[in-house]
């Protein structure tokens, strides 16, 4: 075979597996995806269609996506993967006083403050997203989690009474002297840690400005995030789901822990 590009092309099909479903296992949930078409996963991680040839992936808008725009899909699934297998208990927004509109300022100071909180209170976890206010001055939005420093309730001057946003009560961290912070409390229920991943999502964009490593997000170490499976036992066809997603791409069924014997056997397994 003369063509080298060929002749590689036919070298990952024939290593590749056929992905029909895939399982993400979560620790109150496993989520089973079923795609449309099955798909294809070569060793280096590529995935292409099982049946419309070696170069299509598995959607048309994801074939056609820029490396911005890929990195930030992927970024949005990954701290949506964060929140889910991390308890969080503190959605802490930070802003700066002085030089706020310095990036590289900014994050060394917040560095700054963020060791100096572990060595004087403790280990705890965070994942923080960067954001630029409408003057281009820096903020940052975090998850706290296991946080034992002081947690203040947000006094109105005027009123004595504590500030609320909606029905969230407002709190804030009298250790940062930097700037300003705005604290809410993370209700712990599964809709509730949600609801804030996909909120911290939402400043995810191609504008944002990025962390150390070209990173568009910064987190702890030793974070936890799901196992995945390709083409798990299709136990999932014999038990009814607590959520049935269907878009354009696939089904996607959901089974919450301690609904049914089966499916807490299968998590316990992927724990």
């Amino acid at each position: 075979m003369s063509d080298p590009k060929l002749k590689k092309l036919l070298e990952i099909s024939a290593a590749s597996k056929v992905v029909r479903a895939k399982a993400t296992y979560y620790p109150t949930f496993v989520r089973v995806f079923i795609p449309n078409t099955p798909y294809m996963k070569d060793p280096e991680g590529f995935e292409k269609s099982a049946t419309h040839g070696m170069l299509l992936k598995l959607s048309v808008d994801e074939q056609y996506e820029t490396d911005v725009e890929r990195s930030i899909r992927r970024t949005r699934k990954r701290i949506k993967d964060y929140v889910l297998c991390n308890e969080f208990d503190l959605f802490a927004t930070f802003t700066f006083r002085d030089d706020r509109y310095d990036i590289g300022h900014c994050k060394t100071r917040m560095a700054g403050w963020l060791k100096n909180q572990r060595a004087r209170t403790g280990k705890f976890c965070y994942l923080i997203v960067s954001e630029f206010h409408k003057d281009k001055a820096l903020h940052f939005h975090a998850l706290l989690g296991g946080y034992m420093g002081r947690v203040e309730p947000s006094i109105n001057p005027k009123t004595g009474d504590q500030l609320s946003q909606g029905r969230h009560l407002v709190y804030e961290l009298p250790s940062y002297t930097l700037g300003f912070t705005n604290v809410k409390k993370i209700e712990p229920d599964k809709d509730s840690q949600t609801k804030v991943g996909f909120y911290i999502q939402k400043y995810i964009t191609k504008d944002m400005p990025l962390f150390f490593g070209k990173n568009r997000y910064w987190a702890s170490k030793g974070l936890a995030l799901p196992t995945e499976e390709d083409n798990p036992q299709e136990w999932y066809k014999h038990i009814e789901p607590t959520r049935h997603y269907v878009n354009d791409h696939g089904t996607i069924l959901e089974f919450d822990k301690n609904t049914n014997p089966l499916t807490d056997m299968f998590l316990e397994v992927h724990q």
